[in-house]
């Protein structure tokens, strides 16, 4: 199996459906609208499901089929192989229940729509997390965050399915061993499928600031919840590219955390400034991509975005193979000049990259 914030790949199945059911799909459906990346890909089965024991159906006509099966969420951090064979699964649940100040959600909820929703009802904290793309279900697997707040700060429980057991679950944050950008779904992929989250937010807006860009914002932005967002909203439109206009999966990699006196070296070298690291090692990986004046490298149609340069584009009709090619000469160059090893940070489907398309 291969997990990522969007993607799960169940290759050896051991959940069986309670009885036999329908499962309604559809066959070789074109999967370029449902990544944000809008890489060409099509799936031999597509549906949908509402709870866990949909998936156990679903999971019951993998079986039968003798294909491997995959739930997707948003779409928004994956990279797509031409073909994908077996069972692609979307959650259809985008339900959101509140209780006090708690808030269970649906895996198929839209991020960005909770964060909006939550705000209506007076309930605060994720208004740093604005505009993030995906659904809720892809949030605690790679445990998103964005300035200077990540989600397992509000992580009350994960609900999934336990692919090994064939049992719903329920796990508590504590349980979740949540890390930066990391959690047990993402190091232990072959068990879970995220069903519903519950977070506990804050009847207080008390908001988070520390972040570099927002701490000279007007205080007029800083006031509420909701011009925190809208200010938010405008500094990412205005430094990364809408993948509605531009395909891409948001930062292509993870920041590296280095030792300090590596960061010293690279500040004494004038490779980056100290506006471009943290207090915990930090550092910017787009920095050192700009220091490397990588700027205007592009393979085929797949380009750096000049608006943000941790971006790659698909400016029009670039393949996987563009993508993977242009990153691997970031990495190399990053590598030869700075001794540091770039990490790719959307999921790379290798196992799947080359499987044959049975229409050839």
């Amino acid at each position: 199996m291969i997990i990522s914030q969007q993607y799960t790949l169940f290759d050896k199945i051991t959940v069986k459906a309670q009885a036999t059911m329908p499962f309604e799909h559809r066959k070789e459906v074109d999967l370029s609208p449902y990544n944000t990346l809008g890489l060409p890909s099509v799936c031999q089965y597509l549906g949908r499901f509402q709870s866990a024991n949909d998936l156990q159906h679903a999971f019951e006509f993998a079986q039968k089929e003798r294909v491997p099966c995959f739930v997707m969420g948003g779409g928004s951090n994956i990279l797509l192989p031409e073909y994908l064979p077996g069972v692609v699964l979307i959650s259809s649940d985008a339900s959101i229940h509140v209780n006090g100040d708690e808030v269970t959600v649906g895996a198929g909820a839209s991020w960005d729509n909770l964060v909006a929703e939550t705000l209506k009802m007076g309930l605060f904290g994720l208004e740093n997390l604005s505009s993030i793309p995906g659904t809720v279900g892809a949030a605690p697997i790679q445990n998103i965050g964005a300035y200077g707040v990540e989600l397992d700060r509000f992580v009350v429980s994960v609900e999934v399915l336990d692919a090994q057991s064939g049992l719903a679950e329920t796990l508590m944050a504590d349980e979740c061993q949540f890390q930066y950008r990391d959690s047990l779904f993402k190091r232990h992929p072959e068990r879970f499928v995220v069903t519903r989250l519950t977070l506990k937010l804050n009847p207080r807006f008390e908001p988070v600031l520390a972040y570099q860009d927002l701490q000279t914002l007007p205080a007029q932005s800083t006031a509420s919840a909701q011009g925190l967002r809208r200010a938010i909203q405008s500094i990412r439109a205005h430094k990364l590219p809408d993948h509605r206009i531009v395909g891409n999966v948001g930062s292509f990699f993870k920041n590296p955390i280095l030792a300090k006196t590596v960061i010293e070296t690279l500040e004494q070298s004038h490779v980056i400034h100290r506006n471009a690291r943290n207090a915990q090692g930090k550092v910017s990986a787009a920095a050192l991509i700009q220091a490397a004046a990588l700027g205007d490298l592009h393979v085929g149609q797949a380009g750096i975005s000049p608006k943000h340069h941790l971006v790659l584009e698909n400016r029009g009709g670039a393949t996987l193979t563009d993508i993977l090619t242009l990153a691997s000469l970031i990495q190399e160059t990053i590598q030869t000049r700075f001794g540091i090893r770039l990490e790719i940070e959307p999921q790379q489907l290798t196992p799947l990259i080359h499987a044959p398309n049975p229409k050839g």
